[in-house]
């Protein structure tokens, strides 16, 4: 009985080694505000032109702490809105720290601040250091109206109008929907690279068993932390059941969820993963995609007038949902072994997580033996019983910037 190999099967664990897999290191650099609240300030309208001209070609996102009602007035492509009142509960929105950020400082409101610089000051305060006292990679700073005391006028901001202008950069106005808000955080970038081709192998399977073949597309997230996994799937149409003991990060999940307007594809669960049995969470993933196929039969109008399934093929394959399991930086033995057994024909599974040796990295953690893989774990796991048909995809170790060896593991069940 020799274990499958999939089709799209990446390697062995230890054939590659690269950086930038699921985190990055903090920021080495220092972040100078007296320089970049000069720069900002800048009078010139030629050099402020410039300024913005060359941000706006550089591709770098902006992040814009003005209040939404200014926002919805004028803003810039690329730019998304975070007001300053609300950061201190979003700044598991920000990018992470090596990744250049621009942003554009709210005014004082009301004039409540005498000293428009030391109101500048603290706004920048913020990204100089986080809890760990890194700070974001800010490499460039606007104000609405450079040079002029107390911000210029509250009703006009020339960066908008005639640097704008002079700059050729386009200035768009009204609201914007919250699925086409952009966003500074990221997803985990295996996540982003292997739910497209999970989504694109199992349309292929299901086109290929029924033509009009529509399958539903299933995520349970193990232990989902902040949702920056969950939302971008739910952006994707995925249905996510964002599983996590921590009740925080649940919250801040839910709040992503509805800031991004997919709050009907996410499904936020407080639980404990280490009590539950691995069955249990199966079911629960049964019956969430049960859940979520009378939502999208009722709301599409798929059902007839009993509740039952019209006649149609492409609407019957709705009710065969596909599932995909992804635990990112998360670790349960129990889960993991009993998952391979548990799991139908069709079913994926992703695991990224630490691997024996992190350890023994200047992070030093996580450094208990429960909580890391060890090497050829996760094949053996899945490929011990030849008969449940598991194709391992992608079996490889990678090395994210801080040193850590991490797993990327995706196999697939057959036989669906």
């Amino acid at each position: 009985n020799t274990p499958r190999r999939g089709a799209w099967r990446v390697g062995r664990m230890g054939d590659d080694r690269s950086d930038g897999v699921y985190g990055i290191a903090p920021f080495s650099g220092r972040m100078d505000v007296e320089s970049l609240l000069s720069e900002a300030n800048n009078p010139c309208v030629a050099t402020q032109t410039e300024r913005l001209r060359r941000w706006f070609a550089s591709g770098v996102k902006m992040l814009d702490l003005r209040d939404a009602d200014k926002f919805a007035a004028a803003r810039f492509e690329n730019s998304v809105n975070m007001p300053l009142t609300d950061l201190p509960g979003r700044l598991h929105e920000l990018p992470p720290r090596t990744t250049a950020l621009v942003v554009l400082l709210a005014r004082p409101g009301n004039g409540n601040e005498a000293n428009p610089l030391t109101w500048m000051r603290k706004q920048l305060a913020r990204f100089a250091a986080d809890f760990k006292n890194n700070p974001w990679h800010v490499t460039q700073v606007f104000v609405t109206n450079p040079g002029e005391a107390g911000c210029g006028s509250q009703n006009v901001e020339t960066l908008f109008a005639s640097i704008a202008l002079a700059a050729d950069v386009p200035v768009l106005k009204g609201e914007v929907a919250p699925k086409l808000r952009g966003h500074l955080w990221e997803p985990s970038a295996m996540v982003v690279k292997w739910l497209p081709m999970i989504e694109e192998k199992v349309q292929a399977a299901a086109k290929k068993a029924a033509p009009a073949a529509k399958p539903q597309k299933i995520l349970i997230d193990l232990g989902c932390g902040a949702g920056r996994d969950a939302v971008w799937a739910a952006l994707w149409g995925w249905h996510v059941l964002a599983l996590d003991s921590d009740a925080k990060g649940l919250g801040r999940c839910a709040g992503l969820a509805a800031t991004h307007g997919v709050s009907d594809f996410v499904e936020c669960r407080l639980v404990d993963l280490n009590e539950m049995t691995p069955g249990t969470i199966v079911a629960a993933a049964f019956r969430f995609a049960e859940t979520r196929f009378a939502i999208v039969a009722a709301s599409t109008g798929l059902t007839s007038m009993n509740g039952t399934l019209n006649a149609n093929p492409a609407l019957q394959n709705l009710n065969n949902p596909h599932i995909t399991v992804l635990a990112v930086r998360f670790m349960n033995r129990g889960i993991l072994k009993a998952l391979p057994g548990l799991l139908p024909p069709g079913s994926v599974v992703c695991w990224f997580h630490f691997l024996r040796g992190a350890e023994l990295t200047p992070m030093g953690r996580p450094n208990k033996a429960k909580d890391l893989l060890e090497r050829n774990e996760l094949f053996d796991t899945f490929t011990q019983d030849a008969s449940l048909l598991w194709d391992v995809l992608c079996d490889r170790e990678t090395q994210i910037p801080d040193g850590r060896p991490v797993s990327e593991f995706v196999a697939a069940r057959g036989g669906g």
